[in-house]
């Protein structure tokens, strides 16, 4: 059996249509990336999290280049063309790629898993300088990280700390 080589390339997307060349790709049979992050922002004053995409107008596609048909995939709807160097296609290390989708899988992962604390709760902290101290949850201080209280030689102290180094007494 033939073993078939697939390298990552670059593609330059048309201003906020990255979704649609994507989904456009992939109904083409070519498997297609695009890595997003978690932002907390303000919106109508209230804190939401929502995606970003962490290379605007970029996109990487997997492709056999002895195979693929190259204007097809210029062709695709929201794609304006290869990333180039000179006249060559920019090619993308593989474990680039497979690493980005690593940590893309285990945020996603990861933010589904957050335990909500509510407030004047005890709480154990399982990692770091402070491991196996008690604390009381306050609230939060970003997308990862609580603001807790602890007791350090008979003086309360605000601590602010990673959620994933805290779990319910």
């Amino acid at each position: 059996m033939e073993d078939i080589k697939k390298d990552w390339y670059l593609l330059y997307c048309k201003g906020k249509e990255e979704l649609r060349a994507l989904m456009n790709l992939e109904n083409q049979g070519y498997e297609s990336f695009f890595p997003t992050m978690k932002v907390e922002k303000k919106v109508r004053n209230k804190l939401t999290c929502i995606d970003v995409v962490m290379f605007p107008n970029y996109l990487f596609v997997e492709i056999d280049k002895d195979t693929a048909n190259f204007n097809s995939i210029r062709s695709t709807r929201g794609v304006i063309d290869f990333v180039k160097c000179g006249a060559n296609y920019t090619k993308v290390p593989t474990a680039l790629v497979e690493a980005l989708k690593v940590k893309q899988s285990c945020r996603d992962k990861s933010a589904k898993e957050v335990k909500v604390y509510s407030e004047g709760e005890k709480v154990i902290i399982q990692d770091g300088p402070f491991k196996g101290m008690e604390a009381i949850y306050q609230c939060k201080d970003g997308l990862e990280r609580s603001v807790l209280l602890i007791n350090l030689i008979h003086n309360v102290t605000t601590l602010c700390i990673p959620n994933a180094e805290i779990k319910s007494k």
